[in-house]
């Protein structure tokens, strides 16, 4: 049977309830298994995490506890969800919950770069947890905020060190490959008719993050010379995977934190 809250307000205003100082019998109180419950460790408030991190980033972490398997403790949930969950608005806040929470070791991340595939989270046990006594809050919330930036010295493509393994034959090969597939995309992008209308710098940003910008201006070209008078972003994606399937350019790795 059901108890209502006007049935509870009831028995505690009853002079013949008292509550005992373990027992709360009389009163609906939550079972104590409960499968679909959500569980977080006491050493988050403990340790002072909850305290020193914003309102939004423990909200992010009480939802991935919420989607987490109960034993392998990952879970994918899309960042639209967690900001509807979690009452966010502003996209980047999640994002910026999740690198707090990988900054201390408290979730681990891995990033998908296909399509919309969400990441994949797990939460980490607290043994493994980085203190704040070891790294600062403020350092970590400097290192998000610090713009990530790009050599501009010759051969140099991103800051990040090479992803593929072999000799060094090898690498200087394709390094080699590189430089003449970029200084020929270069050269067809100079050598088109002029752009009616600019690419946007937001665009461009994007799709920095997957491709160098020589390319992008390319393809923007191309996508113009065959009629598209203004390329959108999913159109110049679309080119620019096709060339990368064709061995034209390459893609970069995704940057991770």
């Amino acid at each position: 049977m059901t108890m209502t809250m006007e049935n509870i307000g009831n028995i505690l205003n009853k002079k013949k309830w008292q509550p005992k100082l373990d027992s709360f019998d009389g009163l609906p109180v939550r079972p104590p298994v409960k499968q679909t419950r959500l569980y977080l460790d006491n050493e988050y408030f403990e340790k002072g995490y909850a305290a020193a991190f914003p309102d939004s980033t423990t909200t992010v972490y009480c939802i991935l506890a919420k989607y987490a398997h109960h034993e392998k403790q990952i879970c994918f949930p899309a960042a639209a969800t967690v900001m509807k969950l979690g009452g966010i608005t502003n996209r980047s806040t999640v994002f910026r919950a999740f690198r707090i929470l990988e900054a201390y070791s408290i979730i681990a991340i891995i990033r998908r770069s296909k399509g919309r595939v969400p990441n994949v989270y797990a939460l980490l046990e607290t043994s493994h947890w980085t203190s704040l006594n070891s790294l600062p809050f403020e350092t970590v919330i400097q290192g998000i905020r610090k713009p990530k930036t790009v050599s501009l010295k010759q051969g140099q493509q991103s800051q990040n060190p090479p992803y593929n393994s072999g000799t060094d034959e090898t690498r200087n090969h394709l390094m080699e490959s590189d430089k003449e597939i970029r200084a020929e995309n270069i050269k067809t992008a100079k050598n088109t008719e002029p752009i009616k209308g600019e690419i946007s710098k937001g665009t461009l940003i994007m799709l920095r993050g997957y491709y160098e910008e020589s390319d992008a201006l390319a393809a923007y070209s191309e996508l113009q010379r065959n009629g598209d008078a203004s390329p959108s972003f999913s159109a110049l994606r679309g080119l620019l995977k096709q060339w990368a399937r064709e061995g034209r350019i390459k893609e970069k790795k995704p940057m991770t934190w």
